[in-house]
């Protein structure tokens, strides 16, 4: 039970609620105001997707955490975007959907902090340039937003 309060507890309450007006606009945007009981499962899983990286980095005592690297991130958009068109699963795209946004946030927030991502390239074999570490963060929003429609259409 001390994991799970910890969990809740290192995650900053702006992720939360971004991930929850998010997800809340998003089933607005999907299914108007009377939303189906399909629905919970969406928002559940939207809500396990925002504490679901930070849980496996407490259970797991991962340090650092390999879910802040760009290896990661890019397989996940790949992963995401199979979730969200062909699952069909309300629950599983809530997840990927606000998990993935945990992750532009994580991402934004270091780059406001540090003013690069060069720490979410360590992975990489050489050095990234910060114009193409920007581009790439456009790139991942950019799919976002394309997986964002794609659920809600």
């Amino acid at each position: 039970m001390e994991k799970v309060k910890e969990i809740i507890r290192k995650k900053p309450l702006l992720f939360l609620v971004v991930s929850v007006v998010y997800a809340l606009g998003v089933g607005v945007l999907k299914w108007g105001i009377a939303w189906p009981p399909q629905a919970a499962l969406y928002f559940g899983g939207a809500i396990l997707g925002v504490y679901f990286l930070d849980g496996a980095e407490v259970f797991f005592h991962l340090t650092p955490s390999p879910f802040r690297s760009i290896v990661f991130v890019a397989m996940f958009a790949l992963v995401s975007l199979f979730v969200v068109t062909s699952s069909g699963s309300y629950l599983g795209s809530g997840l990927v959907l606000s998990l993935y946004l945990s992750l532009l946030l994580w991402q934004l927030g270091e780059w406001k902090l540090v003013g690069n991502l060069t720490s979410w390239y360590r992975m990489v074999a050489g050095p990234v340039s910060v114009t193409t570490q920007r581009w790439v963060l456009v790139a991942l929003a950019a799919i976002f937003l394309v997986e964002t429609y794609l659920f809600i259409r």
